[in-house]
């Protein structure tokens, strides 16, 4: 249970990051992609240095047929996703990002069940139900911030971006689980052929996390990221906790996955993290949860809890 509680703590920790650097007037941009440098170099290392076993083919990369083309979309998912996710974290506050993205989770479901093949849960109407009522009444009553240049917009107007906000949250996080569950496939294709499991993950990580880089070097360069915050150390520091984060969060679910059955896994990982992330929302950025949001959270909650009955 101790690698089950640190998931849930460094999976609460990347809404709460983008906004510690928020207030610390850090450009997040360049912390995106200074997290998926980093992310990448860990990844990396396992293969460099021999700590996972197999030889290293290009089978193992995943580099063949449609996966040309799925590695790099999965890194600009990756890059999107983070991007929304600071947006959102600013407008609406930490815990309720933390709850649309963990709400997602029924999206790579119905994607398995359309394109993949995969049974569909029995509850998975109700899910639906639930879940798009949690996101239609999570922004219901919008979260002020300090500092929020949204001065000449009417209430209305930021409610309604904020909602933009979740669901982009919530629709980037729901097809990069897809896109993990891809990658099993993959992996089982590869088992099949007497790969090496290992090397095929991390391998496959790399190609992602590397993706995930040059995207972001792009999007800083579009969006003159460089030219309007010269690279400092304090965005380079964020960055990098941020991807040790990202990867200590991965090898943790890894582990527990590992000790945990995976039908008593996800709804308390999950669950944990939206009441961890609420608590921090509460005690450290003051941010005000109405009943109306309350609401909102508990049915997410009840989504997640009817997801595996």
């Amino acid at each position: 249970m101790l690698y089950l509680l640190f998931a849930i703590i460094f999976g609460s920790l990347f809404a709460v990051t983008f906004r510690i650097c928020q207030n610390l007037k850090i450009d997040c941009r360049q912390v995106i992609l200074f997290n998926y440098v980093t992310a990448a170099i860990v990844a990396l290392v396992p293969i460099a240095t021999g700590l996972v076993s197999g030889k290293l083919v290009m089978e193992d990369v995943a580099l063949k047929g449609f996966t040309w083309l799925f590695a790099p979309i999965q890194g600009v998912l990756f890059l999107a996703g983070f991007v929304i996710m600071d947006k959102c974290a600013w407008r609406g506050g930490v815990a309720l990002t933390t709850v649309a993205a963990r709400s997602s989770l029924i999206l790579p479901v119905i994607f398995s069940w359309l394109f993949l093949s995969q049974p569909m849960p029995a509850w998975i109407p109700v899910i639906i139900i639930l879940a798009s009522m949690g996101l239609i009444v999570l922004p219901a009553e919008n979260q002020e911030h300090k500092g929020v240049q949204l001065s000449n917009k009417t209430d209305e107007e930021r409610r309604r971006r904020t909602e933009l906000d979740l669901l982009g949250v919530f629709l980037c996080f729901g097809l990069s689980d897809f896109g993990v569950k891809v990658s099993q496939q993959s992996v089982a294709v590869s088992l099949a052929q007497g790969q090496s499991i290992d090397m095929h993950l991390s391998a496959l990580m790399v190609v992602i996390f590397i993706a995930a880089s040059v995207a972001s070097v792009i999007w800083c360069i579009v969006v003159g990221s460089f030219k309007e915050s010269p690279v400092g150390w304090k965005s380079i520091a964020a960055g990098v906790a941020l991807g040790v984060v990202n990867i200590l969060c991965t090898s943790s679910s890894l582990k527990a996955l590992s000790l945990i059955s995976t039908g008593l896994y996800y709804p308390l990982y999950n669950i944990g993290i939206v009441l961890f992330a609420c608590f921090i929302g509460l005690v450290f950025f003051k941010e005000k949860i109405k009943w109306l949001q309350v609401a909102g959270i508990a049915l997410s909650v009840l989504a997640i809890l009817l997801f595996f009955k």
